[in-house]
């Protein structure tokens, strides 16, 4: 006799779907703002179902669905709480720079911590506090610099919304910035007889040794390659496109190209691949190799700033290589929903005003939910150059995002295909022997002239190639304002495919 199969849900599937109702209950705060003490209100059926445990584990089921969508209402309520507190008119006293300070045409962007200065006998301790920062608007020729303390005053302004698609305000809530610092004025001589004091001071000084071997590796590329071959690799091997001249950075854009110059999960994974490549080569179980590679990305999200994109392309992009290392691909999804819940719980409003975290995500489950049975369906051993899995990554890695993309940007690239298939193949070598070239100028810089020579005609084919793509007429297609009923369409055609592609 046929032993009955339970219909109860499982500890892991409670779980999954305990992630999936958090995430939820965020949407349902950031659309419709309920007043904190409204959330508790979900909180009432929760409980009602406690007492039928025993009977049944679907009770248990919907008592965790319950409590995820009130903890994300909870703590989305308590975040926009923040963005209304009335705002002081006018701050004077010390701050803090939180942050390198972000370079751009003909300005600076500088977040400022508030500070509080106690004098003691070997002079003023300075203790940031940066729940509430400032945004300046600097001049390119002022001095800012991470971890400075200056004395200033200055008119402090609400962020203005200018855009219908782009909330600013609740943009800059999501870095814990509720007001711009107009009119300042520094205090001359401000930082003399001054210390930072509590955890601060040893968290300056070791961000501080990080910036500078970032700025080791910047100096000694551009020392050992050209213009603008220099500012690919840099942002290859560093992370931003910026460096980038205006027309090659609008060439890599209209093929869809940005991901290799940004920090995204490509990069990470290239980077993580190149340390558990170390480690194996020092002798390393692959198992000890691959911390050593999470160790190595830590350190790479420390020295470009860790901003929120690089964090969030290291957690997808390490979740992914361990995943495919494990030939757990097709079940990572949890692992993906865990790592996205965990980013949504530090900073609710990411979920809906920051369009990194949402292709970050989308590709990191697409390539998941999509990859894997078309790759049973494509046979891949056979894999020149791997172009067949680059072609399947870069597929499933678009349906995911295109939604998002061209809401966003109301465009759309078809040449991102080919274009993608042609220059990811030589990207990891050439960030392998970008790195061994920097790396070896620093002791040998004759031999480290002769390794980047092959580098910097790769890097030159890549951008010409890019350059090649980008002038075809249909390289870049404007669509327009599609409205968030074209967005909630796509994504409805997505599921269902691919619960029709996995069935």
């Amino acid at each position: 006799m046929r032993k009955a199969v339970s219909k109860n849900p499982s500890d892991s599937k409670i779980f999954l779907w305990f992630l999936i109702s958090f995430v939820f209950g965020v949407a349902l705060e950031l659309i419709f703002a309920w007043p904190l003490w409204a959330c508790y209100l979900i909180l009432l059926p929760a409980f009602v179902v406690v007492p039928f445990w025993k009977k049944s584990r679907k009770f248990v089921f919907l008592f965790f669905v319950l409590l995820g969508v009130f903890l994300g209402a909870w703590k989305t309520a308590g975040e926009l709480e923040k963005i209304s507190v009335k705002n002081i008119q006018e701050y004077k006293g010390f701050v803090y720079v939180s942050a390198m300070p972000e370079e751009k045409d003909d300005y600076q962007k500088v977040y400022l911590c508030p500070a509080k200065a106690v004098k003691k006998k070997e002079g003023a301790a300075i203790y940031p506090d940066c729940q509430r920062k400032f945004l300046y608007f600097a001049r390119s020729e002022e001095l800012w610099e991470f971890g400075q303390t200056k004395k200033i005053s200055c008119k402090l302004e609400k962020p203005e919304n200018k855009y219908p698609k782009f909330d600013y305000i609740k943009f800059l809530a999501m870095k814990d910035v509720y007001s711009i610092c107009q009119n300042l004025e520094k205090e001359e001589d401000s930082e003399k007889k001054t210390y930072l004091g509590g955890c601060y001071k040893y968290k300056t000084a070791v961000m501080k040794k990080i910036f500078q071997t970032k700025g080791y590796f910047e100096e000694k590329i551009r020392e050992l390659f050209a213009f603008p071959e220099s500012a690919y690799l840099a942002g290859l091997l560093l992370g931003g496109e910026d460096r980038l001249p205006d027309d090659v950075q609008e060439n890599f854009r209209q093929t869809g190209t940005t991901h290799t110059v940004a920090v995204s999960g490509f990069n990470i994974t290239v980077l993580a691949g190149f340390f558990m490549w170390m480690g194996v080569l020092l002798g390393l179980w692959r198992q000890k190799a691959f911390w050593l590679a999470v160790v190595g990305i830590a350190f790479f999200v420390l020295m470009i700033g860790s901003p929120s994109s690089a964090v969030r392309a290291a957690i997808m992009g390490v979740l992914l290589l361990w995943a495919s290392k494990k030939g757990r691909l097709a079940s990572s999804m949890r692992a993906i929903t865990l790592a996205a819940a965990l980013m949504i719980w530090f900073s609710p409003l990411i979920l809906f005003y920051d369009a990194g975290f949402q292709l970050s995500f989308l590709a990191a489950a697409s390539i998941v939910l999509v990859y894997e049975p078309l790759s049973r369906k494509v046979d891949i051993k056979n894999d020149f150059l791997e172009w067949k899995s680059i072609l399947l990554v870069t597929a499933s890695a678009q349906l995911g995002v295109l939604g998002i993309l061209v809401y966003n940007f109301e465009t759309f690239s078809p040449i991102s295909f080919l274009a993608n298939l042609i220059i990811l193949p030589a990207i990891p070598l050439i960030m392998l022997g970008g790195f061994l070239a920097v790396f070896t100028g620093f002791f040998l810089p004759y031999l480290a002239g002769f390794i980047a020579l092959p580098i910097q005609l790769a890097l030159s084919l890549e951008i010409k190639a890019v350059e090649k793509l980008a002038q075809i007429s249909w390289s870049s297609i404007e669509i327009g304002d599609v409205g968030l009923w074209w967005l909630a369409g796509y994504y409805i055609f997505f599921i269902l495919f691919v619960c029709w592609i996995r069935r």
